[in-house]
C-alpha cells in the first residue's frame, strides 16, 4: 500500500482519523490493519487440498478424474485440479485457468459456489500496516498531500 493509499484508507475510517489526530501512530496502524483490504497471494497446494478435504469437494473431483467414462469436461477440470494439488506448487486461484476449471466444475455440479468461494477465500490475507507505515502516510500528506491543501 502506498503512502498516499493508506492515508486515503486512514481519511475513510473514524476511528483511524481520531488515532491519526492525535499521532498516535500505533493505534492508527492498528485500525488500519483491521479495516484494509486484503491482498492476493498463491495459495500452498495443501492448504487447497485440506479445505476441498473438509468440504467434501476432494472426494469428489478425485472420483471423477478417476472416472474414465465421464466425458470430457467435466473429467478433464476434474484432473486439473487433482494434478494441481499433487504437483504441490502454490496455486494462483485469480489465473484464468484455475477460474475456467472452477467453472467447469460448478457447471456440472461437482463442485458448489459456496466450497469454491472458501478455495478462493484461502489467497485472501490480512495487510499488517506499522506504526511507520503511519507516520510515513503522514509525512507524505506533509509534503505532497499538504500543499494541495493549503498547509506544508
Amino acid at each position: 500500500m502506498t503512502d498516499s493509499e493508506l492515508y486515503t484508507l486512514i481519511q475513510s475510517d473514524p476511528q483511524a482519523v481520531a488515532a491519526y489526530n492525535v499521532s498516535d501512530d500505533d493505534a492508527c496502524a492498528a485500525r488500519c490493519s483491521v479495516i484494509a483490504p486484503t491482498v492476493r497471494r498463491p495459495v500452498p497446494a495443501e492448504e487447497v487440498q485440506a479445505a476441498a478435504i473438509a468440504s467434501g469437494l476432494w472426494a469428489i473431483v478425485k472420483i471423477a478424474a478417476q472416472n474414465t467414462a465421464l466425458p470430457n469436461p467435466p473429467r478433464g477440470a476434474a484432473m486439473s485440479f487433482v494434478d494441481w494439488i499433487e504437483a504441490g506448487r502454490p496455486i494462483d486461484m485469480d489465473g484464468g485457468t484455475v477460474q475456467g476449471v472452477g467453472q467447469v466444475l460448478l457447471s456440472y455440479n461437482l463442485a458448489t459456489q459456496p466450497q469454491l468461494d472458501a478455495l478462493q477465500a484461502l489467497a485472501n490475507v490480512p495487510q499488517a500496516i506499522t506504526q511507520q507505515q503511519v507516520g510515513a502516510a503522514r509525512e507524505w500528506f506533509r509534503v505532497t498531500g499538504g500543499v494541495d491543501h493549503g498547509t506544508t
